[in-house]
């Protein structure tokens, strides 16, 4: 994969409102899935890019700290988090998931909108370390990634015949079995709380149907 390639794709399609998250209606089932934590909680959404999910967090009572490696969706979403009156609700950082810049222990809930999915397998680790090292203990991470289930998306059939890691217009897909993530997370001390599976239509074809994971672990 080159990573560069699959930079760009995401600087354009942050731009364009073209990624794949702007039209997926997902946000109810994660919201009725949000563990029971207090109003007014920092939350951690990391890759948060255009921050709809971020906002959708503000509206709901928390305040949000979004981290995303592309500098200028950072930027523009914290010039739009003034013209909506969020500032003193949310800020978005630039960084990188591998390499968060927060003390141990920071939050009691991160949120993960279909990063994971898109880092190359030798990263995987890292980031699995970064989210239980900046997670307190009895805290929780919720991640929503792309399914094994899923028949038919951007001409991927993972379903019939699962090869993932995926390279589709120079971005990485990898797409999960429950049982896989459930297993990864495990290794850094989470425990499942919560597991959903849902198939969503999307715009990029009319035939797609688009397989989603929707996970909550607890940091033991």
């Amino acid at each position: 994969m080159n990573t560069n390639t699959q930079y760009s794709y995401f600087d354009t399609a942050y731009r364009t409102g073209s990624d794949i998250w702007t039209h997926i209606p997902y946000h109810q089932t994660a919201l009725e899935m949000i563990p029971n934590i207090k109003k007014d909680s920092i939350i951690l959404d990391v890759g948060s890019g255009r921050g709809l999910w971020a906002f959708k967090l503000i509206d709901y009572g928390f305040r949000v700290i979004g981290i995303d490696y592309v500098k200028s969706i950072v930027e523009k979403v914290n010039q739009d988090i003034k013209l909506l009156s969020y500032a003193e609700r949310a800020r978005f950082i630039h960084g990188q998931a591998t390499n968060l810049p927060f003390t141990d222990s920071s939050f009691s809930l991160v949120t993960d909108i279909g990063l994971f999915q898109h880092l190359p397998e030798p990263s995987w680790h890292m980031y699995l370390s970064e989210l239980a090292r900046v997670v307190h203990s009895e805290g929780y991470v919720m991640s929503i990634n792309l399914s094994d289930q899923t028949s038919r998306f951007i001409g991927l059939n993972p379903k019939l015949n699962n090869e993932s890691p995926y390279e589709k217009f120079g971005v990485s897909y990898y797409f999960f079995n429950k049982d896989q993530v459930v297993g990864l997370f495990a290794q850094y001390g989470f425990s499942l709380i919560e597991h959903r599976e849902q198939f969503f239509e999307t715009r990029s074809d009319p035939a797609d149907s688009l397989g989603l994971h929707f996970f909550v672990f607890q940091k033991k």
